[in-house]
C-alpha cells in the first residue's frame, strides 16, 4: 500500500510540471521448470494425473513394455492401483490409472485372450483419451478419412460378462455413457466424469 500511495503522490507533483514518468514494472517470475518430458519423473507425474489424487498418490506407476516386452516399475504402490503415463502411440495426452482387476483385463487384451474377470474392474482417464476405433479393439490407426475417437475425462467400467452391456448406447459423441468395442469380448462402459485437476498437477492411452 505504501508504494501505491507514493506513486500517486509523485504523479500529482510531476503533473504540476506537465509530465510524469511511468514507474518500471517488476520482472515476471517464471515458475520452476518441471521434469523433462520422457524422463521417469515426468512419466510418474503424468501417470498420476489420470486419477483422483486420493488414488494416484499411493498407486504404482508402470512404464510401457520395452524391447524385451517387459513393463518396468517406475514407482512401487501401496493401494492396489496402477498408473501409466501418456501412450506415445496416440495423438492425445492419455495416461491411465486402474485397479488390479482392470490391469488383469488389460493383460488378457494384450494377449488377444477373452478377459476373465471375477469382479467389476475400474480405470480412470481424467486427461481423456484418443482411440483409433470405437468398434475394433485392435485397430492402431483410424481408417483413411476417419478421425481419432477423442473422449474427455472418463471412468471405464469393465464387467465379468460384457453381454450385460448389450442395448446400451454406443455413440461416443453423445456426451453421455457409452459402450466401447460393443459386441466383442473387450466391450466396456465409458462414463464421462468431472474435468481433470488443475493444469499444474500434470504434464502433457490405453483403452
Amino acid at each position: 500500500m505504501r508504494g501505491r500511495w507514493s506513486s500517486i503522490a509523485g504523479l500529482l507533483v510531476l503533473g504540476l510540471a506537465g509530465c510524469a514518468k511511468e514507474q518500471p514494472k517488476p520482472a515476471a517470475t517464471m515458475p520452476p521448470p518441471g521434469p523433462a518430458k520422457g524422463t521417469p519423473e515426468w512419466k510418474i507425474q503424468n501417470a498420476m494425473s489420470a486419477a483422483p489424487a486420493a488414488i494416484a498418490r499411493a498407486a504404482a506407476v508402470m512404464d510401457y513394455p520395452g524391447a524385451d516386452g517387459k513393463m518396468a516399475v517406475l514407482r512401487v504402490g501401496t493401494n492396489g492401483w496402477t498408473c501409466m503415463a501418456d501412450d506415445p502411440a496416440t495423438p492425445g495426452n492419455d495416461p491411465i490409472c486402474g485397479d488390479s482387476a482392470s490391469f488383469a483385463w488389460y493383460g488378457q487384451y494384450l494377449q488377444h485372450k477373452p478377459p476373465r474377470l471375477p469382479t467389476v474392474a475400474l480405470a480412470y482417464m481424467l486427461q481423456g483419451a484418443s482411440d483409433a476405433s470405437n468398434t475394433d479393439p485392435y485397430k492402431t490407426k483410424p481408417d483413411s478419412g476417419e478421425g481419432w475417437v477423442v473422449t474427455g475425462p472418463h471412468l471405464m467400467i469393465f464387467v465379468p460378462d460384457p453381454k450385460v452391456l448389450r442395448g446400451m448406447p454406443t455413440d461416443w459423441k453423445s456426451g453421455g455413457p457409452y459402450v466401447m468395442w460393443a459386441g466383442t469380448p473387450y466391450a466396456h462402459l465409458m462414463v464421462p466424469v468431472a474435468a481433470p485437476r488443475a493444469a499444474g498437477d500434470s504434464t502433457g492411452g490405453m483403452d
